[in-house]
């Protein structure tokens, strides 16, 4: 009966999900607490957001929730209807119960620290469960906090990536230069190699003398000598 319950709040979550549209500019505001001025400041922020981390990024504000879903539930239903597997954050807040919750895509639970995560959940639920502050106030603070955040938290990232990717290039261009002096050593070693060939090759040719001795004159007396060259055939 149990497993039948759950399946039948799953079921109805995702129900009431389906009949929204997801909003233009990232916001659903059904409570009417931001002013035309914020609601359009906020919605540009979320949307130089979304092009600066390539996420997602939604905020819904309603004053009802049926008791079958928890406000945690509805918003990862919500962020899974209008994100699909993109990587997408969701802030949503419940006037009825002035209770606020997050939802992240798993690849941000993949990318980030969790404990991270788990921070900035917290901190925008105290944001919107701050009643000493407006209604607007509160959202736009909670939005904030978790968009610098999660910059912050992407940048680091960015650092700690771009060394790896900088050491790899190096190494190639290391390798590159390396492999472009050993061919040209290489090729010194062949054109010696081939020079030494061709001189233990190469026949030279001495003339041939013959000496012959006058009789009869003093220490042999003069000398007569025939040279002849032999030719490449011979």
């Amino acid at each position: 009966m149990a497993a039948l319950a759950a399946c039948w709040l799953i079921l109805t979550g995702n129900g009431l999900s389906a009949n929204l549209t997801p909003p233009q500019d990232g916001i659903l505001d059904e409570t009417r607490a931001l002013g035309e001025e914020t609601h359009r400041q906020l919605a540009d922020e979320l949307r130089e957001f979304r092009e600066g981390l390539d996420t997602d990024a939604w905020i819904t504000a309603t004053s009802f929730i049926p008791v079958e879903v928890t406000l945690r539930r509805q918003a990862q239903i919500d962020r899974r209807a209008w994100s699909g597997e993109r990587p997408a954050v969701l802030m949503a807040y419940d006037r009825a119960t002035n209770n606020g919750a997050m939802s992240f895509a798993p690849e941000l639970w993949q990318r980030y620290s969790s404990a991270e995560l788990i921070e900035i959940m917290q901190e925008a639920r105290r944001i919107l469960g701050n009643t000493a502050l407006s209604l607007d106030e509160r959202l736009v603070l909670a939005a904030r906090s978790w968009m610098d955040r999660l910059r912050e938290m992407e940048s680091v990232r960015l650092k700690h990536t771009l060394p790896i990717q900088g050491d790899e290039k190096k190494l190639a261009q290391a390798a590159a230069s390396w492999l472009a002096g050993g061919t040209v050593i290489l090729a010194l070693f062949g054109l010696v190699a081939r020079r030494t060939s061709a001189s233990s090759s190469h026949k030279f040719l001495f003339p041939d003398v013959s000496v012959g001795m006058r009789f009869g004159a003093p220490y042999g007396g003069g000398v007569t000598s025939e040279i002849k060259t032999s030719g490449p055939g011979e």
